[in-house]
């Protein structure tokens, strides 16, 4: 029964010594990838329809959310109709895990910048999120989305 205690002692240590390592891992993983889970981003945010595509972070230690959804052409006009009026306009430099499509447009471009227009997030706010803002995407139906 001693030589099971000790066994039984030594499984629960190495257990617990692994978590720690694959916690990293996992977080390391975040840092550089962006999730594309609807479902995961819903339990967050309202999302109002139906994504064609999707890329989003939650930023580590904070309460700050940045997505790149893009929509129907008529669910795209539908959010900005809803989010109006136009709060003026604004150039965003896109992240390496920005939607290639994106990336793309801004290297066409020239000016490695992408251009859009700035409207109220009020469609896609759940508490805790009260403030941010929604970018969308000149020429495309992607919109940027920044809450925190």
């Amino acid at each position: 029964s001693i030589l099971l205690t000790a066994y039984g002692c030594t499984t629960g240590t190495q257990e617990t010594a692994n978590r720690p390592i694959n916690a990293n891992t996992n977080a390391n993983a975040e840092l550089n990838s962006a999730n594309s889970n609807l479902e995961e981003l819903k339990m967050l945010i309202n999302v109002p329809y139906e994504t064609e595509d999707l890329a989003w972070k939650k930023e580590n230690g904070s309460n700050k959310i940045v997505a790149v959804l893009r929509f129907s052409p008529e669910d795209a006009d539908k959010i900005t109709a809803g989010s109006g009026p136009a709060k003026g306009k604004v150039s965003i430099s896109p992240e390496s895990w920005y939607p290639s499509e994106l990336t793309a447009q801004s290297e066409t471009s020239g000016d490695s910048g992408l251009d859009g227009t700035v409207y109220d997030p009020k469609l896609f706010m759940l508490a805790p999120y009260s403030q941010g803002r929604l970018i969308r995407i000149d020429a495309t139906n992607y919109f940027l989305l920044e809450l925190s």
